[in-house]
């Protein structure tokens, strides 16, 4: 970000950006209140407490008038996130999507030509890989790489659909095919649990095959290999559905309130530089998120993406229309927080799935009422 900033910096005489690193979460809405918010700021994809409390203006006015951040340009579930209804509050700046990565030589040691493009099959790979005497799978139980599986076993986030509603739909077939799915491999030893610094230590040191993450952990996990061996990835395997579900997720900019009309006038000369086909086709190409216009995937060349698996794959379902963002809901955020532990606590053991479930539903429909517990 410094570099790209430092780009902008040099082109553009008549604005400087300047990179303040805060925990915006906790500090955004307080400068706010005090009248002193920074020009633009990056937070995460849970902003409805700052759209609630009326402390953003939306980009609408802005993206009008743009010929670079347009529906037509940008992807559709970058187009879509952060926005409440037809207003664009958040634009989104590290597209990431969930993905997996393998180590293509345990995978040619154990027989197996091709990644898995469904459950079914790398759950086979899985029992090939563990003949090996590697941990098969290694993978985090947090939401975002939980929805995935959910949604392509028929899942919904929100019951009747995957952008609004009230209530949540988890205690049916596609949660109970879900975490069956995973404890399955828990239980067969073939998946174990843990956080991405681990998952991707155990992962360069050989003990795991394939390791599930995001698009910007890919370049993390060439890091951690060091070129030990080729590593491989490919998108979220299709559950019984046949079809590849994901979520976008990442950080995204959005125009605090209380700045001038110059400010915001400055901010959106940033923006726009940014969503322009060299700096988007930059960006990806350091860091491996996704780029989030059509303009700059046209226009990645095709020699980098043969040797960047991991961004071809943040691609392919980019790209998807059946990758939706993140939601927005701050209750959503709690709904979230019972799904992980609840799906821990059924894969592991410790509760059983009809019950998870249950608590699951439970919980998650009072959150989505109003209750909070975080």
């Amino acid at each position: 970000m410094t570099t790209m900033v430092n780009n902008f910096n040099a082109t553009h005489r008549s604005v400087k950006v300047s990179i303040v690193v805060t925990k915006a979460s906790t500090r955004l809405l307080a400068a706010i209140a005090a009248g002193d918010p920074p020009t633009l700021a990056e937070i995460s994809h849970y902003d409805g407490k700052y759209v609630k409390s009326g402390a953003l203006v939306p980009w609408n006015s802005y993206i009008a008038k743009s010929s670079v951040v347009t529906q037509a340009n940008m992807l559709p579930p970058v187009w879509r996130n952060g926005t409440v209804g037809s207003s664009h509050y958040r634009l989104e700046t590290d597209l990431k999507l969930s993905e997996v990565f393998y180590n293509e030589s345990l995978f040619a040691k154990a027989g197996i030509s091709a990644p898995p493009q469904t459950d079914a099959q790398m759950a086979t790979d899985a029992a090939k890989l563990k003949t090996l005497g590697v941990i098969p799978i290694g993978w985090k139980d947090s939401s975002a790489h939980i929805l995935p599986t959910f949604l392509s076993n028929g899942g919904s986030m929100l019951k009747g659909s995957n952008s609004v509603g009230h209530s949540v739909a988890f205690d049916n077939a596609a949660g109970r095919a879900t975490f069956s799915y995973f404890h399955n491999l828990y239980a067969a030893g073939e998946l174990q649990f843990h956080h991405g610094t681990t998952l991707r230590a155990d992962f360069a040191s050989g003990k795991i095959a394939m390791i599930d993450g995001t698009s910007a952990g890919y370049a993390k996990v060439l890091i951690a290999v060091g070129g030990a061996f080729k590593v491989g990835a490919f998108v979220e395997p299709a559950g019984s559905t046949g079809i590849h579900y994901n979520l976008a997720q990442g950080l995204g900019f959005v125009l605090p309130k209380a700045d001038t009309s110059a400010q915001r006038a400055a901010a959106w000369t940033f923006i726009q530089w940014w969503f322009g086909t060299k700096q988007q086709v930059a960006w990806a190409e350091t860091t491996g998120y996704a780029p989030e216009t059509r303009a700059a995937i046209a226009a990645l060349p095709t020699s980098f993406l043969a040797t960047h698996p991991g961004l071809k794959a943040s691609l392919s379902a980019a790209e998807s229309p059946h990758t939706y963002p993140r939601p927005v809901s701050d209750s959503y955020a709690e709904v979230q927080a019972s799904l992980d532990t609840e799906f821990f606590n059924a894969v592991t053991g410790k509760q059983s799935i009809s019950s998870a479930l249950s608590t699951l539903q439970s919980q998650g429909n009072s959150y989505m009422s109003g209750a909070s517990e975080l």
